[in-house]
């Protein structure tokens, strides 16, 4: 029979002083959080009659201390995923620095191939240059080798 006592219908909504339904509403209080009841819509202060009546019956002492302990936990819950997010935010920033890097290392590396080419070209124009004076050297030497033979006979 106890069960039945603390039984209430919330299909059918109260009746406020105001002769209004009352909404059932859930508390968000730290004393009394996710306890239901049923209220005036309208609040005290812009007219309404304050009639106010809890559904749910009060939570023992140990449930108290069961939603403070809760309540703590949801908060350093947050805070961790408040750093969770912050790393997240800076493991985008490491990642957006990193593909700038390769970016910039992807340039580099081109310049330096194409300054590998140009090198290699300046290298062998200059022993085709060597090439050509030592041909031009010895020409001469030839020219002049046959000139003093002809003049001593």
């Amino acid at each position: 029979m106890r069960m039945l006592e603390n039984f209430v219908n919330i299909e059918v909504p109260d009746l406020c002083y105001c002769s209004e339904f009352c909404p059932l509403r859930t508390s968000r209080t730290l004393s009394n959080s996710g306890r239901r009841f049923f209220g005036c819509k309208v609040p005290k202060e812009n007219g309404g009659c304050g009639y106010f009546r809890w559904i749910d019956p009060k939570p023992s002492i140990f449930v108290h201390q069961y939603l403070e302990v809760e309540s703590s936990l949801m908060i350093k819950c947050k805070s961790g995923e408040n750093s969770c997010e912050r790393l997240k935010q800076k493991l985008k920033d490491v990642e957006q620095e990193r593909n700038t890097l390769c970016e910039k290392l992807k340039d580099s590396e081109e310049k330096l191939m194409s300054l590998r080419q140009k090198l290699k070209k300046v290298k062998l124009e200059r022993e085709c240059a060597k090439f050509k004076l030592n041909r031009f050297v010895l020409l001469l030497l030839i020219v002049l080798t046959v000139k003093w033979f002809f003049n001593m006979v």
